[in-house]
């Protein structure tokens, strides 16, 4: 195997500034971090030479002044203060849908309770009523039949019961009193 020999000056120079600009976190050409890979891309040289050509003047140089830096580099640390931010934000986010999980269970079982209060306070008002009915001897009425609105899709229209075209009420039957209703469906 051969010696390595010296790397061109160019190269060096290329390099020592793509270093300095990783290390101060102002990269032009490459993501920032402080790696071989990306001083390469920040030299805009071919890794090959790094790896290579020149693995221990260059690289070894470099690999180690990146290891004494100690310090992240200026992206990386934004992203990893934006990580902690999210981090911060999806606990937050988290701790409130286990205190509205928490609340909506009280609100069912208070919604429950009330619900089956009432329907024994109408069953207590309805024999109430039906043993005050009994003591006067009234006999209740029956609740008027709720009206129902007609499907929908339907049309509502009044048939013609008398055979008076002067007629200025057609669709009430005089003789009854009520209205005729006729449900047709669309088409």
């Amino acid at each position: 195997m051969k010696a390595e020999q010296e790397p061109p000056q160019e190269l060096c120079v290329k390099l020592r500034a793509a270093a300095d600009r990783l290390l101060v976190g102002t990269p032009l050409h490459s993501s920032g971090k402080l790696t071989i890979l990306d001083l390469a891309e920040e030299a805009q040289i071919k890794r090959w030479l790094l790896t290579h050509k020149y693995p221990s003047t260059l690289m070894a140089k470099y690999q180690a002044e990146f290891k004494t830096a100690r310090h992240k580099s200026e992206p990386v640390r934004k992203a990893e203060a934006e990580i902690d931010k999210l981090r911060e934000d999806l606990s937050r986010a988290r701790r409130e849908k286990r205190q509205l999980a928490d609340l909506l269970g009280t609100y069912a079982v208070v919604i429950e309770q009330l619900a089956q209060e009432r329907a024994e306070a109408i069953v207590e008002r309805d024999e109430a009523l039906a043993a005050r009915d009994a003591a006067l001897g009234v006999t209740a009425l029956k609740p008027p039949r709720q009206r129902v609105a007609p499907p929908a899709g339907h049309i509502v229209r009044f048939r013609t019961v008398g055979g008076d075209p002067c007629d200025p009420f057609p669709h009430i039957d005089h003789r009854r009193g009520s209205l005729l209703v006729e449900l047709l469906g669309c088409t």
